[in-house]
């Protein structure tokens, strides 16, 4: 034990006919150690256990399955469980969710696991799971996949599925290699993807659909060719029916505003972005990206990108952060984008742009001399304040003169100081009598000091020339 509560099976084994049985958050400890005679004390009622963000250790039991045959939703995230996934944990033949993220599990994932009957949401996030993913590891009925922020490796595009109702896939934080993986596209509710900080390479193809997928990123991987290619719009071949809302969704980590930041709940569901920074894409930015009205986040930056800011972007009203720097983009910033109003962090730093920046009206009054950096041939981007100052009369610096000091206002100033200060001391020893007995007692004794001090250490030849003081 690690100190807290130990673990109360007691509550399950005395509790035959519990369905539901939550401890989050309970301050938890110590390993999970089931009855040993646990054929004997099957709890088949118990469909529901979480004992996520405790501090629970050690490794998942094998026979789990054997003491909940039907366990139906397993919460074990945020704990300090270690070792591999069993692998008869594939015997929980009704499990629908596994919840076991923000551990130090390590290994293969056990390729039995994908292939339960009606297994829906996988999450292993935050884990030390190695090797590569089994060829089907999108079971017909999953809903969400969530492996990012391991060490899984080995190529996605060899891999060919039949699901219609994989919402989720967050493959980020790996070292997956290879190319682009088409089978994604063929996944007709598909609303969430992230692939970044991989090794993935090679073009976007087919493209993605920009009206069915809520958050795209792809970002920190080697992707390269035209944007205007890896993304569509095409009614034909996406499906932009109204889809339902994916309240059954986990924890997501998207960018924004230059942060690394964890949504969650309703947040997440209302989150929408697209991020294909840090790769090598080339050519103009698609016009079709202005049209996604509902879009929060738009990350471009770091690539390799030309022409023109499209004329569309004024049509993203519902923007927060806009990033488009470190490319080659030329021509003007469009003063339309002054009226996005949501819009609270913007970057165009280091490209090719020209002509006036905007005027600093609504949130662009926010923004400083940063957004627009190494852009050489814009002008009137100096920072100014959205408020007025008050006024202030401007003194030439020193850099202005070139080191130049005025000599005589110097000494000016120093000697009124100086007589200033003596006119002080001579006035509080006129006042006050007893600091002017103090005063002079301590010259006196100085004087004496400064005396003796200087006879000692004469040489003896001249002392007797110094003068002496009547004391």
């Amino acid at each position: 034990m690690k100190g807290g509560v130990g673990f109360p099976w007691w509550l399950v084994s005395n509790n035959t006919n519990l369905k539901s049985l939550n401890l989050q958050n309970c301050s938890l400890s110590g390993s999970i150690q089931l009855p040993i005679h646990h054929q004997d004390h099957r709890q088949k009622g118990l469909e529901f256990l979480d004992i996520s963000d405790n501090e629970v250790y050690g490794s998942i039991p094998p026979h789990i399955c054997a003491f909940l045959p039907n366990i139906t939703y397993l919460y074990l995230s945020n704990n300090q469980l270690s070792g591999k996934i069993p692998k008869q944990l594939s015997n929980c033949s009704l499990l629908m969710w596994l919840d076991a993220r923000n551990n130090t599990l390590s290994g293969e994932i056990p390729r039995r696991i994908w292939n339960m009957p009606r297994i829906g949401v996988v999450d292993l996030s935050s884990n030390s799971f190695s090797g590569t993913l089994p060829p089907d590891f999108i079971s017909p009925y999953m809903q969400g996949v969530y492996l990012s922020r391991n060490k899984l490796g080995g190529s996605l595009s060899e891999k060919e599925y039949v699901n219609y109702d994989l919402q989720v896939l967050d493959l980020g934080h790996n070292r997956f290699t290879g190319t682009f993986p088409t089978w994604i596209v063929e996944m007709p509710r598909l609303t969430h993807l992230l692939l970044n900080d991989n090794e993935l390479q090679g073009e976007i193809l087919p493209p993605l659909c920009l009206g069915q997928l809520k958050l795209i990123d792809d970002s920190h991987n080697q992707f390269f060719g035209r944007l205007s290619s890896a993304l569509t719009s095409n009614n034909v071949r996406c499906n932009t029916s109204k889809k339902d809302e994916v309240y059954f969704i986990d924890d997501l980590e998207f960018t924004t505003k230059s942060n690394r930041i964890i949504y969650k709940g309703e947040p997440l569901i209302l989150m929408s972005g697209l991020d294909f920074s840090n790769n090598h894409f080339f050519g103009e930015i698609p016009p079709q990206i202005g049209h996604l009205d509902t879009i929060k986040v738009l990350n471009l930056s770091y690539n390799m990108l030309t022409g023109p800011i499209p004329p569309t972007f004024s049509g993203l009203i519902s923007i927060e952060t806009l990033d488009i720097s470190h490319n080659n983009l030329s021509g003007v910033i469009l003063t339309q984008l002054t009226a996005l109003n949501y819009l609270s962090s913007f970057s165009v730093a280091y490209n090719n742009l020209s002509g006036k920046c905007p005027k600093r009206v609504g949130q662009f009054g926010t923004f400083d001399e940063d957004s627009y950096r190494g852009n050489p041939h814009l002008m009137n981007c100096t920072l100014l304040q959205s408020t007025p100052k008050p006024y202030v009369t401007q003194t030439p610096t020193d850099d202005e003169y070139g080191g130049y000091i005025d000599i005589e206002s110097f000494y000016t100033s120093s000697g009124v100081s100086f007589v200033l200060v003596l006119l002080t001391i001579t006035s509080v020893l006129y006042i006050n009598p007893y600091w002017r007995q103090v005063w002079f007692y301590y010259v006196r004794v100085t004087t004496t000091t400064c005396y003796y001090f200087v006879v000692d250490h004469l040489p003896v030849s001249t002392r007797y020339k110094v003068w002496e003081p009547h004391v």
